[in-house]
């Protein structure tokens, strides 16, 4: 028999986030990265909209489709990654800032297609450390995907 009150969907709209994934998205809101209500039914002027995106250990992938080429680009890493633990990739004209371990990335599309030099890009680390600049563009690497044998 179909349930005609919707309390099946009911019930599935009221299991909660884990406690990491609701403070993730309310990151996420709170930087611009996407919004909710009335806001995301308005066109972006490019004003509104932030260029600063909060990624971290337990992120899984993300892509970033609709960051602005003014002024700059910063993503600031939540605690527990320090620089050396990243790796910075470029896959085509996107760039792929990485765990060392591969479980947690963040791709930046089209980014290295219009600033080839990363000069906009700035990755703040939770105690202050920061990559940008030669620094950053100079740990850019190519990482090709391995080919399955035929």
């Amino acid at each position: 028999m179909k349930d005609s009150s919707g309390t099946a969907k009911k019930l599935l709209d009221e299991v909660p986030y884990a406690p990491e994934a609701e403070a993730f998205l309310d990151e996420m809101e709170r930087s611009g990265q996407f919004r909710i209500g009335l806001e995301a039914e308005l066109d972006d002027d490019g004003e509104s909209s932030s260029n600063d995106y909060a990624w971290g250990r337990g992120s899984g992938s993300v892509v970033i489709q609709d960051w602005w080429t003014k002024d700059r680009v910063v993503l600031r890493v939540n605690a527990g990654l320090a620089p050396a633990e990243l790796v910075l990739s470029r896959i085509d004209d996107a760039l792929v800032v990485r765990t060392a371990d591969g479980r947690d990335r963040v791709t930046l599309e089209g980014y290295l297609g219009l600033i080839p030099d990363a000069s906009t890009l700035s990755i703040v680390f939770d105690d202050g450390a920061e990559l940008a600049g030669e620094t950053l563009r100079a740990r850019i690497t190519t990482w090709l995907e391995p080919v399955s044998p035929a």
